[in-house]
């Protein structure tokens, strides 16, 4: 989630500016460092203090290694998006006779709110239940999106990018063992709330570029998603073609459910992305930041950021849950397969990547990024129009 762009975007933006208004100077209170303790500050992190004296090695291989990194948690993100139909079909059939299982409860709530709005069928039963799961990652990731911002500029990007990697690594975990729905619930729980690589991404690349390289820089970062989109939703429909447990009927008692290949091959991308990040990510957080002069008042946030991130907001609440409602409006509709989910999803990323690495990057420097904006929020209603139509 989950939204797959709303929930790795919606907060990612909002943390990033956030953690990018307190990047503008110190932090109120902060005693006043000595000449030493700066150069000994200096020396512990990349020469970041000015993006401008970056050379052009040091900005590649930073950008490179964001960019990889970036991609397979994209990778590791979508694998559960064709899934969720099933997977919450799995658990209605496993969980709905007990009334005391977390399952039943919710989907008695589920069915008052279908009720409540004149909804009829049981397959809305499905479509409610997935929203409702992906609304608790999206709210999670709206709360904890600011703290791990502020987190960043206090202790340096990559030590609290390896701490949401960790929880992203305890979410699929969790999800391997998640034959009882309370575990699936709790694994989303968790990954909603470590869900912050995406806006540290976006911190990484800001930090780095100056304002006229930056729309290139955080270009690559749509680019990964759409590539992730490409690749995970097909990968994740063909890791769940096997189960298993059929295969060796004694790991259910280890809590495996028939989607844990799946779950697992997500886990064995976050670990190898976990070993690469720490090997090859320096710290980006500028210099300047560790040793600068207290601040009496930290600096306003300049309107036309406020209203910038209104507008994305705007968008965003319009916009997020397309990646994830899809799914579940064609199993309902079209009774899609895991394979034609993923096939779907997959044509989305492929089409997302031709538009964010050969028309974005490109179009920015030539029409500017407010045109580029612009057409693309034309475009989305445009998509929105002609799916209205077919539905």
């Amino acid at each position: 989630m989950s939204s797959a762009t709303g929930e790795a975007l919606r907060s990612h933006v909002a943390g990033n500016s956030e953690g990018n208004v307190t990047a503008a100077g110190s932090r109120p209170g902060q005693s006043t460092a000595s000449p030493a303790k700066d150069d000994q500050l200096a020396t512990e992190t990349t020469p970041a203090a000015d993006p401008a004296l970056l050379d052009a090695a040091t900005h590649s291989r930073v950008t490179r290694t964001v960019f990889l990194a970036l991609l397979v948690d994209i990778l590791s993100f979508t694998i559960i998006l064709p899934l969720f139909p099933r997977l919450l079909e799995y658990y209605r059939q496993n969980e709905s006779a007990d009334p005391n299982s977390l399952f039943s409860v919710t989907l008695r709530q589920i069915h008052a709110f279908k009720y409540a709005i004149g909804g009829t069928g049981s397959n809305l039963d499905v479509v409610l239940f997935g929203g409702a799961l992906g609304s608790l990652f999206s709210f999670l990731q709206f709360i904890v999106s600011p703290w791990i911002g502020r987190l960043s500029d206090r202790l340096g990007r990559k030590r609290v990018l390896m701490l949401c990697m960790a929880g992203n690594l305890a979410s699929c975990f969790l999800w391997i063992v998640a034959r009882p729905f309370w575990v699936f619930v709790l694994s989303r729980v968790v990954g909603g709330l470590s869900e912050g690589n995406v806006q540290l991404s976006v911190s990484i690349i800001t930090d780095i570029t100056t304002a006229e390289t930056r729309s290139k820089g955080l270009a690559l970062v749509g680019l990964a998603f759409a590539l992730g989109f490409t690749v995970g939703p097909a990968m994740g429909a063909y890791f769940a073609s096997h189960d298993l447990a059929a295969y060796n009927p004694t790991l259910e008692s280890l809590g495996l459910n028939p989607y844990s290949a799946s779950a697992l091959f997500a886990f064995a991308l976050i670990l190898a992305e976990i070993w690469y990040l720490h090997r090859s990510l320096p710290e980006t957080l500028p210099t300047r930041r560790k040793s600068a002069m207290p601040a009496a008042n930290p600096a306003p946030k300049p309107a036309a950021l406020s209203r910038l991130a209104l507008i994305h907001a705007s968008y965003l609440f319009l916009f997020s849950g397309l990646e994830f409602t899809l799914p579940f409006l064609t199993h309902d509709q079209y009774q899609f397969s895991h394979a034609q989910q993923g096939a779907l999803l997959g044509l989305i990323g492929f089409v997302a990547a031709g538009v964010q690495g050969g028309y974005t990057r490109r179009a920015a420097r030539r029409v500017g990024e407010r045109a580029v904006v612009m057409r693309g929020l034309i475009a989305c209603a445009c998509g929105f129009a002609l799916l209205g139509c077919v539905v």
